[in-house]
């Protein structure tokens, strides 16, 4: 789910507001990103590093840092970030979920010939055969 354009404003740090809530630890400093996401963002192409979702939502690349290593768990987790299946979550700007739609791509390009039709095959919310299709006219 994307922010409207006045809640995006509402929670950046650079608009003079702290990150979410979620971002910060109970002693209300920011989570910092642990030494696994440091070193898989610092491997990846610049163009996905995430820096918005890094310095908004560390946390959540600590998640994706976690389950890197194995596809299916990651692609799970990605869809649980960025389709909003339980209602009433605030979800992310709309520049973090170009971040991490664009990185999900970029994963999914990665991954050997035949297991990426088998995961889009399992029947996420991405793939085609379960879209949504136009109602006859």
């Amino acid at each position: 789910m994307i922010l409207p354009s006045s809640a995006a404003h509402t929670a950046d740090p650079a608009h003079g507001a702290p990150p979410t809530s979620a971002a910060m630890t109970t002693t209300g400093a920011p989570v910092p990103l642990d030494t696994r996401a440091q070193r898989l963002f610092a491997s990846l192409p610049h163009a996905h590093r995430l820096p918005v979702t890094r310095r908004r939502f560390p946390h959540v690349l600590n998640r994706i840092a976690a389950e890197w290593d194995v596809p299916k768990r990651l692609l799970d987790l990605m869809d649980e970030l960025l389709l909003d299946r339980r209602g009433h979550r605030e979800g992310f700007p709309f520049d973090a979920m170009l971040e991490l739609t664009s990185l999900r791509e970029h994963y999914l390009s990665q991954l050997p010939p035949g297991l990426r039709e088998r995961l889009e095959a399992r029947g996420d919310a991405w793939s085609s055969r379960d879209a949504p299709h136009a109602a006859p006219r």
